[in-house]
């Protein structure tokens, strides 16, 4: 048994599953038997880039293995120990995903290549025009690779254009949400390794060339100005077609039933529909961080949550959390203030405070938490399963920000349209929109 098993059961294996689907999925997202343009190659390209971005080429290098394995490769040469200067990807219980077929299509270049700086007119383009709907390989691979660095490093920039560009080079819905997805989960998966590393005493990072660093200058990327932080409800609406309430395959609606925490009324969760097998174990993984019983208290993981969002310009994560921890924590005032400044409100309290600097440093990309950031926690009382639950409620909210951010806009409050998830559990009176499982 892992020690993700051990620790909060179910949150490693269905990592695991969550990657494997993500990465080599039953033909397009597990609709038909072919691929899409998003080709296991250029899906495992991606998935290098994102971990090189935050920090962790040992995960990179263990991406790029993927690629190059034979399809009579085992997954696991690549996603396990093979000495103890390789961990496992995401630490305890990470992902094995399925070996890459021999002929994945469009070659993929080295993730770590520098890419060009302005993302709305890739210098790997060939001569297609702008307007063409369909680009070669080369288009395709240098937007796709520019997408995730802007997601990775900057996901509060991503607008309506950079989804635009995606379909410009001939990625339909499915193929944008998996991409979303793949970026959004090694984030996760980059952050669970580094803060345990952090927990055994290693750096959360390792050096990154500044060429990879650098995130891109933004030129008319469409983004829409966001609204204020505000403990409002708001709405969400998506810049790709959602799945249709009433048109659900048999695969979606199963998720969609085996979940209390979805609803086909939500237009968040139904654009995830699109990637239905990263969604339900995407979900499964959420409620057992949320919602699972011990460790950190349930206002602490929501004032981390509501921390990491903040940091990321998730607005409407901020409001769904922020109204989470002021009612778990019976202090309104003190979620404004978070809002409002950020961790410096929490300076008077130093559990608080050292929760929200360990959050703070740990959410940056890459993460640039210290070995003085945990003995803090320690100090502060936050030991054993609760610290374990810090840094995999960081982690998590890099994985939620980035979906919830690039693939639609937060809108000033209207009324609750269900876009957040699960209520609070019955023990604790509703207080609006519910949470992002």
């Amino acid at each position: 048994m892992s020690d993700d098993e051990q620790y909060r059961p179910g949150v490693g294996t269905h990592a695991d599953a969550a990657r494997a689907a993500l990465l080599r999925p039953a033909g397009v997202e597990g609709h038909g038997s072919r691929p899409g343009p998003l080709t296991p190659a250029l899906r495992t390209a991606v998935a290098a880039l994102a971990a090189e971005l935050a920090g962790q080429p040992r995960l990179a290098r263990r991406y790029r293995a993927l690629a190059t394995t034979t399809p009579h490769a085992h997954p696991t040469d690549h996603f396990t120990d093979a000495g103890p200067a390789e961990p496992a990807p995401a630490g305890p219980g990470s992902v094995q995903p399925e070996p890459a077929p021999a002929d994945p299509g469009p070659t993929a270049p080295d993730p770590t290549s520098p890419l060009p700086t302005d993302r709305t007119a890739p210098a790997a383009s060939s001569a297609a025009s702008p307007a063409s709907p369909s680009s070669g390989p080369a288009d395709l691979v240098a937007a796709v690779l520019a997408y995730t660095r802007v997601v990775t490093l900057a996901p509060a920039d991503a607008g309506r254009a950079d989804i635009a560009e995606l379909e410009r080079v001939g990625l339909g819905a499915a193929d944008i949400v998996a991409l979303a997805q793949i970026v959004a989960f090694v984030s996760y998966e980059a952050r669970v390794a580094s803060g345990l590393a952090l927990l055994d005493g290693a750096p959360a990072a390792e050096p990154v060339a500044a060429a990879v660093t650098t995130p891109p200058a933004r030129v008319n990327t469409g983004a829409a100005p966001e609204p204020r932080f505000t403990l409002d409800t708001l709405t969400w609406a998506p810049w790709i077609t959602p799945v249709p309430a009433d048109g659900l395959d048999d695969e979606q609606r199963a998720v969609v039933d085996a979940h209390a925490t979805l609803s086909t009324d939500s237009p968040y969760y139904r654009t995830l529909l699109h990637a239905p097998a990263a969604l339900d174990h995407r979900t499964h993984v959420y409620n057992a961080l949320m919602y699972g019983r011990g460790g950190l208290p349930r206002a602490e993981r929501e004032l981390v949550t509501l921390l990491v969002s903040r940091i990321n310009g998730c607005v409407y994560c901020a409001s769904v959390h922020g109204r989470k921890f002021a009612q778990l924590g019976r202090d309104p005032e003190a979620a404004r203030r978070v809002l409002d400044e950020g961790a410096t409100a929490l300076a008077g309290d130093p559990r608080r405070a050292a929760l929200a600097r360990f959050t703070e440093r740990q959410t940056a990309t890459p993460p640039a938490a210290t070995a003085a950031d945990v003995a803090a926690l320690r100090a502060a009382g936050v030991e054993g399963a609760a610290l374990l639950d810090v840094v995999h409620c960081v982690a998590l909210f890099g994985w939620a920000n980035r979906l919830m951010q690039v693939l639609g806009t937060p809108s000033v409050p209207e009324s609750c349209t269900g876009t957040s998830g699960p209520a609070a559990p019955a023990a604790v009176p509703a207080a609006g929109s519910p949470s992002l499982g």
